[in-house]
This record gives C-alpha cells, sequence and structure tokens, in this order.
C-alpha cells in the first residue's frame, strides 16, 4: 500500500459515514475560522498587542500566497472531482493541495491568547486543530494529506516569522503602532 492509497483510505473512512444532520454544522465550522481570525486581529489590536496583530497579518498574507502558490502548480483535482463515490457538500474548482483553511486554522491556533481560560484555549485549538481539518475531509473538498501540508505550512511559517523577523520587518516598512 503506498502513500496515495493511504491517502484514499483516510478519507473514505472519514467521508463515507455521511451523515446529513452534521454537514451544516461541519460546514459553519470551516468557514468560521476566517472570521475567528478577524477576530484575533480584533482582539490584538483592542488589548493594544499590535505587534502579534502585524505578525499575524504578515503570516497570513504570505502563508495564503503561498499555499495558491502551490496550489496551483500542483493542481491537484478536489476528491469529489477526482474520485467516484466521495461524499461532497460544497462543490469547488480550484485545486486541493494544500489546505488554505487548515492553514488558517492552524495559524490560529498559535495565535490563541494566553489570557483565555484554560478550558477555552482547550476548546478553541480542539475546534482548530481537530475539527477544521477533519471536516474538510468530511465534506469532502480534500484529501487527508491535504490537510496535512496545510497545517505543516501554516508551522513552518509561524516559526520562519517568529518575533525578531515581524518586527524586523516592520521596522524596514517604517510602521510605528
Amino acid at each position: 500500500m503506498n502513500f496515495f492509497d493511504i491517502d484514499l483510505e483516510i478519507l473514505k473512512f472519514i467521508n463515507q459515514p455521511f451523515v446529513p444532520t452534521f454537514n451544516f454544522a461541519f460546514i459553519l465550522t470551516i468557514f468560521s475560522v476566517y472570521g475567528y481570525l478577524a477576530f484575533l486581529l480584533f482582539y490584538f489590536f483592542r488589548t493594544k498587542q499590535k505587534d502579534k496583530m502585524f505578525r499575524i497579518l504578515i503570516i497570513s498574507v504570505v502563508g495564503i500566497l503561498l499555499v495558491n502558490a502551490i496550489k496551483f502548480s500542483v493542481n491537484r483535482p478536489r476528491p469529489s472531482a477526482a474520485i467516484e463515490g466521495v461524499n461532497q457538500i460544497l462543490i469547488k474548482s480550484d485545486p486541493s493541495f494544500p489546505s488554505s483553511h487548515t492553514f488558517i486554522a492552524i495559524l490560529c491556533a498559535f495565535f490563541t491568547p494566553k489570557s483565555f481560560s484554560r478550558f477555552l484555549r482547550i476548546l478553541l485549538n480542539f475546534y482548530l486543530v481537530i475539527l477544521i481539518p477533519i471536516g474538510l475531509v468530511y465534506i469532502g473538498v480534500h484529501y487527508p494529506s491535504d490537510v496535512l501540508v496545510g497545517g505543516l505550512l501554516a508551522f513552518l511559517i509561524v516559526k520562519f516569522f517568529n518575533e525578531k523577523r515581524a518586527n524586523s520587518i516592520k521596522s524596514s516598512l517604517k510602521l510605528k503602532f
């Protein structure tokens, strides 16, 4: 069994027990990640943590550009377009690899405010790191490898744009806040 066979088996395992009552919940969960990103930006602005706000903006822009460059270079079709019998809720025509939703979700997980209660941080990170990637596979728009690579890219870019590097960029752009 090769990597692609394993990818397909995991996709079928998550996608095949299709329960219509989960459909709306997963769609809401997946698309709410952009609302959470906006909330984080607002939260860091409001709490005068503008360096964090700037860092999230830089990572988001650079990351989405990179994810889309890879996405259109690899040009992997969505599972529902490539494999017969994959349940799908949404019809998406752009390529699937890597997942930009997972990229944003993992990025947000790195910036979950430390001031939140431990319970809330655990809940938010479960939503961001588990529910969103699984939901993307469940609704048939991504392979498991798409979400894994989207998450890995987020991890690498967050580590690359550490505080020191982000502050250096901010200084070179002569931004003052």
